[in-house]
């Protein structure tokens, strides 16, 4: 059984991941002066304030010495209309979420095994464009903020007076994580609501499945999931001290238990990886603004 559910997700997920590819734009985005690369796949899994989208930018005279990037998540109107025509009718907003490397280095710095990775996908990938006028200006590793969330977003490079004025733009990616509300439909195209809402309810169905057998297996648990909360609690009560059983308020109050309980599950949660598997957390969010403006730019 173990071994079908496995293989069914790895199908799934193949599907999901061959969709989303197609759906989303090329790795290339090229504007009148500038054009970038991103060094990633469509879909770029959430890894807590580790999350990072490198791009390299292109173009045919330099960037303003001081430039800002920015992140665009992108709306139902901009998904379904374009990032033009829905800007217009009111969709994501400029200038978006500063997401400006904290520092500067020399291209010569970036360690041999990244850099022969982005090489690689400038030979692969930028090189068919024929942008033989477009010579590389700097490669960036963009930190991509917890709080943005999960959805489809976009990177803009702007003039740093001028926030809303766009020099260049990245190629639309997807930041995805695993929880029960994973599917982000709001930024999908018309035809990638498909897969978003196959996800949504896939996760929906497992919830379901989960709990169903959850009671299944301990009825009375689904027996005082019905009943009404005073009735429930004078209950138990009642019956804990007919046993024999102190009263547990007094006990609470005197050991702090819930107290301690709750301390020791907040400090397990704070130490447990779960970016690494994908996984929001609240701990998260409050690391990264502790460490505030990250990433880092390798200018030619």
């Amino acid at each position: 059984m173990t071994a079908v559910l496995g293989s069914a997700a790895t199908t799934i997920f193949n599907f999901l991941q061959s969709a989303y590819e197609y759906l989303t734009h090329g790795e290339v985005a090229v504007s009148e002066h500038y054009s970038v690369l991103r060094h990633t796949r469509p879909f770029v899994f959430y890894r807590s304030t580790k999350t990072t989208v490198p791009i390299s930018i292109f173009g045919t005279k330099p960037l303003p010495k001081k430039r800002r990037v920015f992140l665009q998540k992108r709306g139902f109107r901009t998904g379904l209309f374009g990032w033009t025509i829905g800007s217009m009718l009111g969709g994501s907003k400029l200038p978006g979420l500063e997401v400006t490397p904290a520092s500067t280095q020399s291209y010569s710095s970036i360690p041999s095994g990244m850099l022969k990775s982005f090489e690689k996908d400038i030979e692969r990938v930028w090189r068919p464009y024929n942008l033989a006028n477009h010579t590389l200006l700097e490669t960036m590793q963009v930190h991509i903020p917890v709080a943005s969330g999960d959805g489809y977003f976009r990177l803009r490079v702007t003039p740093h007076d001028k926030p809303k004025e766009t020099l260049a733009v990245s190629p639309v990616f997807r930041v995805g994580s695993v929880t029960w509300s994973s599917a982000s439909p709001q930024g999908a195209t018309i035809v990638g609501i498909v897969p978003e809402l196959v996800v949504r309810s896939a996760f929906v169905i497992a919830n379901a499945g989960m709990w169903a057998g959850f009671y299944a297996m301990f009825p009375i648990f689904n027996l005082a999931h019905y009943t009404p909360g005073p009735v429930k609690t004078f209950v138990a009560k009642n019956v804990y001290q007919y046993v024999g059983g102190p009263d547990p308020k007094a006990i609470d109050e005197q050991y702090k238990v819930t107290e301690r309980m709750k301390a020791a599950q907040e400090n397990f949660n704070r130490k447990i990886p779960y970016g690494a598997a994908s996984i929001r957390t609240i701990y998260d969010l409050e690391k990264d603004e502790e460490l505030g403006r990250q990433g880092v730019a390798y200018t030619k």
